[in-house]
């Protein structure tokens, strides 16, 4: 739907003139481009490949930066039907979790920005102001831009999903392979070693170190297993072993399609939406991921260090 109506606008010309418009805002307050700073915003509400479908028009006319840039943020956020669900899995442990999911995917669009333009800098004269964002992309009428605009969104959701299936499917089958050995008590996987190693990460952002451990324990299962199965699991955290705090440290942590499945749905959908720059996307894919998953990190250490009646 998202892929059809987005092609429907570029007909009718309205998505040339709120490009325009987010353009002129985002070069005066970030020094983002309109095409860009559109898909940014869109992220907010939108899945991360949901909004290059908004700007595909464009997708062949952003620099090196402005690619890195849009990878970085889609994978920082999360789109507007996961926060309901979010929402909806957090509501009986954690007060205002709406609000709370909200705000970490408002807060870490910029987080995201910011560390995109640090690891791979937009060469001046190349984005904003000066960049030159008109597209040869044209339908024969307003029918022709819904047909072309669903074919092209089928094909971007049946590729995704297969992507989706194989890489879950070969985390599970490490897990099978190293789950003879037994530590704790419990079988040895993935999600735990990750765990073990984001202890001190937990603590940096302001979980106390005696639940550092399970909060770890969520960072890997997020990072492995996607956010979706993360959250489940924070929810299902009686709230006796975990603080209120951490619980809402931990919700900030998590808001972010920074995982090893959106790895393959990225390089998959921009390859859809754009295969003359796959090679591109593949080599700064797993930059991408570092960068998101330390975005929504960021966001939940700025909520760490707010007094406790803001947050």
């Amino acid at each position: 739907v998202i892929s059809a109506l987005s092609a429907l606008l570029w007909h009718w010309q309205i998505l040339k003139w709120i490009t325009r418009g987010f353009g002129f805002v985002f070069q005066k307050t970030m020094g983002l481009g309109g095409a860009s700073a559109l898909a940014v915003a869109a992220n907010i509400f939108l899945g991360m490949i949901e909004s290059p479908i908004v700007i595909r028009a464009y997708l062949d006319k952003l620099t090196r930066s402005e690619l890195f840039l849009l990878m970085v943020v889609g994978l920082a956020t999360v789109a507007g039907s996961t926060m309901v669900a979010y929402a909806t899995i957090l509501g009986g442990v954690l007060p205002n979790a709406a609000g709370h999911v909200l705000v970490a995917s408002i807060i870490s669009a910029p987080a995201g920005v910011a560390l995109a333009r640090i690891m791979i800098p937009e060469r001046e004269g190349l984005a904003g102001v000066s960049a030159d964002y008109e597209s040869g992309l044209k339908y024969d009428s307003a029918i022709d831009a819904i047909v072309k605009g669903t074919a092209d969104g089928l094909m971007v959701v049946l590729n995704i999903s297969a992507v989706l299936i194989v890489f879950v499917a070969l985390v599970a089958l490490v897990n099978i392979m190293i789950g003879w050995i037994m530590v704790g008590g419990d079988p040895l996987s993935l999600e735990r070693i990750l765990g073990w190693m984001f202890m001190p990460v937990a603590w940096l952002i302001g979980v106390p170190w005696e639940e550092a451990g399970k909060a770890g324990w969520l960072l890997g299962v997020k990072l492995m297993l996607t956010e979706f199965v993360a959250f489940i699991e924070l929810g299902n955290v009686p709230a006796g072993d975990m603080s209120e705090r951490t619980r809402r440290l931990m919700t900030y942590a998590l808001c972010g399609f920074a995982n090893i499945g959106s790895v393959g749905i990225t390089v998959t959908g921009l390859s859809v939406l754009v295969p003359d720059r796959r090679e591109e996307v593949l080599g700064m894919v797993w930059k991408a991921l570092f960068a998101g998953f330390l975005a929504t990190l960021m966001s939940a250490s700025i909520v760490g260090v707010m007094p406790a009646s803001v947050f």
